[in-house]
């Protein structure tokens, strides 16, 4: 909806609320509202907004009981504080507890009977943290990486645990940022959305890359840790766009990609000893590459 601005005064500019939204909000003379300002955006809120909290009621059934951690994950993403889910069985409410443990952070089963299970956010870290929170997930991919070079470079693969860890780890993490995200209204929120998303895929991969090594008991030859040092770089360059929104890092991303994807990955998928070594190198500089495409855009939006 659009709003005129009238002039009051020599430099106050004032405009109308929506009855509506006064109305929904029980707002009347002399009441306070909260202003905020993201950029160009000036968002308004109630203390009573502000602290309402968002409830949703499931009902697990045949279609849906073998997807409990998935719905979960996105109705703990979407904002939800509160959980209901109707018609659990027992073997459902330990799918519940393992996924809250491993998945939701800050929430806990706070009911649980015959048929009903209640999920609540009575710890969550407190909101207004996406900076710290997104530091931390691009944090958590350099040491995974150092982890996977150093274990590689000794040919023993003993932190197959931590590995494990750090991937549910940076999981709960990502989807506690994209809660924030729809908690907060944070700008540019889908372009940060699909940036997690590429993060998380590309955690992924170093977790199955170790675990493919560590099965396998495969002896690595010198080309994979070459090719994990200049992995190490292009990660650089991705961090380094997003935090300094430096289009420059970017184009040096662009300008080698075809080495890495095309040109020597690709050589070495089809002389080397370690193919799967190599094909999962070469996905993880392809998922850094295209991670690039909303940092793109968040740097254009900016500029506009």
């Amino acid at each position: 909806m659009k709003r005129k601005l009238v002039k009051q005064g020599a430099a106050t500019m004032m405009v109308s609320l929506p009855s509506k939204w006064i109305k929904q909000n029980k707002l009347d003379k002399g009441d306070e509202i909260n202003l905020e300002e993201k950029e160009n955006n000036l968002i308004i809120t109630t203390d009573q907004l502000s602290k309402a909290k968002k409830e949703i009621t499931i009902k697990i059934h045949n279609d849906n009981q073998h997807d409990i951690k998935v719905i979960l994950s996105h109705a703990y993403r979407r904002g939800f504080d509160k959980i209901i889910l109707e018609d659990v069985t027992k073997e459902h409410i330990n799918v519940i507890r393992e996924a809250t443990e491993k998945l939701l952070l800050g929430f806990e089963i706070t009911e649980k009977s015959n048929n009903r299970c209640v999920i609540e956010n009575i710890s969550e870290p407190q909101e207004g943290k996406y900076e710290v929170m997104i530091k931390k997930v691009f944090l958590i991919t350099k040491e995974q990486h150092k982890l996977v070079i150093e274990d590689f470079k000794k040919n023993k693969f003993n932190n197959m645990k931590e590995m494990e860890d750090t991937k549910h780890q940076q999981d709960r993490l990502i989807l506690f940022c994209r809660r924030l995200l729809a908690k907060e209204n944070l700008e540019p929120t889908i372009l940060e959305w699909e940036l997690l998303t590429f993060i998380m895929h590309i955690n992924h991969s170093y977790y199955y890359l170790y675990k493919y090594a560590n099965e396998n008991k495969i002896k690595l030859e010198k080309t994979v840790f070459e090719s994990l040092d200049e992995l190490e770089k292009y990660f650089d360059l991705f961090e380094e766009a997003y935090f300094n929104k430096t289009i420059n890092s970017i184009h040096k991303i662009n300008n080698i990609k075809a080495k890495h994807h095309f040109g020597k990955s690709l050589r070495l998928i089809e002389k080397s000893d370690n193919p799967v070594i190599h094909a999962y190198i070469r996905e993880i500089f392809r998922l850094i590459q295209i991670g690039t495409s909303p940092i793109m855009g968040m740097i254009l939006e900016k500029k506009d």
